[in-house]
Formats: C-alpha cells, sequence, structure tokens
C-alpha cells in the first residue's frame, strides 16, 4: 500500500446536531455571528435542586447549572423513507436517532441519493460523548438522585427503622464508581 491514493481520505459530506444548531449549517451561522449556545439547564431536564451544589467539592453534586443543550432537531424516519419500523424508533434514545439524522445529513451533503456513492469506499465517523464502556453505571450515577427521591417517598421505605434507611443511603452512594457525579 505505497500508493498514496490508497491511503488518503476525503470528507464530502457533514452532518451535525449541535446547541442553538439543528444542522451544520446553523452551527457554522452561530460561529460566524459569535452566538453563544451556553444556556441554563431546563428544570425539565434535571432538577437542578437534586443535582447542583455550588460547592465543587459536594459529593454527588455538580457545583454547574449550565451547558450546551441540544433542544431543537429534526427526526423524521417515515418522511426520509427510512426503514424503520415507528415500534424500533420509538425505542431509540436520543443519542441513537442524533447518529441517524446526522448520518443522513452527511449523505445528502455529500450529494446522495442523486450521486451514486462507492459503498467500498464510503464510511460514515460519527463523534459520541453520551455512552462507552461505563454507560450504565454512568446512566446510574446521573438517575440516583431522582431514585433516592423516589425512594424517599415510598410508603414502604418510610416504614422502615431510620438505622435502616439511613444504612441503605449510605451503602448507595458508597456503591458509585467515583465521589463525583461529573
Amino acid at each position: 500500500m505505497n500508493d498514496r491514493s490508497e491511503r488518503t481520505a476525503a470528507i464530502v459530506g457533514v452532518g451535525a446536531i449541535l446547541p442553538q444548531a439543528r444542522d451544520a449549517a446553523a452551527f457554522w451561522e452561530n460561529v460566524r455571528d459569535g452566538r453563544y449556545a451556553i444556556t441554563d439547564v431546563d428544570p425539565a431536564r434535571w432538577d437542578p435542586a437534586l443535582y447542583y451544589d455550588p460547592d465543587p467539592r459536594a459529593p454527588e453534586k455538580t457545583y454547574s447549572k449550565i451547558g450546551g443543550w441540544v433542544r431543537d432537531w429534526d427526526w423524521d424516519p417515515l418522511g426520509w423513507r427510512l426503514p424503520m419500523p415507528p415500534k424500533v424508533t420509538d425505542a431509540m434514545d436520543d443519542g441513537q436517532k442524533w447518529a441517524v439524522a446526522c448520518t443522513r445529513m452527511a449523505l445528502a451533503d455529500a450529494g446522495w441519493p442523486e450521486r451514486p456513492l462507492n459503498l467500498d469506499r464510503t464510511a460514515v465517523m460519527l463523534g459520541n460523548a453520551m455512552a462507552g464502556e461505563k454507560h450504565y453505571l454512568t446512566a446510574l450515577r446521573i438517575t440516583f438522585p431522582e431514585l433516592a427521591r423516589e425512594l424517599e417517598r415510598a410508603e414502604s421505605f418510610a416504614a422502615l427503622p431510620p438505622g435502616v434507611r439511613a444504612a441503605r443511603r449510605s451503602l448507595s452512594v458508597r456503591r458509585m464508581p467515583s465521589s463525583r457525579l461529573w
């Protein structure tokens, strides 16, 4: 494989779903216009009362209530004529839907379907920070404050002796993989 053309890669299409940018063109407009896409968290996304503490050393809390939140994006697999049954798409999380939507955008940006693709030389590269080997532990840590709140509201938990309730709370926190939420 000494021929340089065999090792060359070309980015011929781009797709993106980003905070306050439903596609790559909107993102570049935001960059060009100096638009700041960091905002306070929407309490519907996560409740600051459960997760926030201004002290950066507070265990199981975050000291920030701001972030880049994706709030507006297109998802229309039936309109796009994708062979995806509605029950399947209903079971997909947003990260999976974003991957499909961004792939579609990148292929369209490359000219497909009007421009044929050499499928042996075509690939889609995805960037994602929402999963990985420790996905389930991360998800547990992120949802733990909500689970703990619901446990506290349960009559059966309230009926336990105070020492048992305290031990259960302590055990749950100690079993988390780290002492910091984020």
